[in-house]
């Protein structure tokens, strides 16, 4: 029983080691998503401002946090060091720019178009633009190999 429970508490330690950043990046972007949602609703059921105000004003305030949990908890290892934070900082928001788009566009046609209650429709909002930002934020803030040859060397060393 010992010897069983203890390949698998290896197993799952290596697994975590291996995808720590998606790990740590799901508990941050969780928290991103609960302060992009709560901002959200607080503006659009008190302040009943326009849709569009609502969801940009929740995506400044949660990407500023998002930017500086990435930054700081989230990719930690392989660090690019070679750019500076500001120059990150706009890369992030290039990027998440381009995501605003479709963000808008899930929630106004979710709830303008389909009828959705804001809240069903924010939280889908925030899984599917979630996905995609991951994939462009971990190019952000980890060092990129620029050539194949780079990488497969780094590979072969590696094993």
């Amino acid at each position: 029983m010992d010897k069983d429970f203890n390949r698998r508490r290896t197993l799952g330690e290596r697994i975590f080691k291996r995808h720590r950043n998606l790990w740590v990046y799901m508990f941050f972007g969780f928290i991103a998503a609960l302060i992009n949602t709560v901002v959200f609703m607080f503006m659009h059921d008190f302040l009943h401002t326009v849709l569009v105000i609502d969801n940009t004003i929740a995506f400044i305030v949660s990407n500023l946090a998002s930017f500086w949990f990435n930054h700081k908890a989230v990719f930690t290892k392989n660090v690019d060091h070679e750019h500076k934070l500001w120059q990150k900082l706009l890369s992030f928001f290039a990027y998440r720019i381009i995501s605003l788009l479709p963000d808008t566009l899930i929630m106004w046609l979710g709830m303008t178009v389909l009828g959705w209650p804001a809240l069903i429709v924010k939280v889908i909002d925030q899984i599917l633009v979630g996905i995609f930002n991951y994939l462009t934020t971990k190019s952000v803030f980890e060092k990129q190999e620029k050539s194949l040859k780079k990488r497969l060397e780094k590979k072969i060393k590696k094993q």
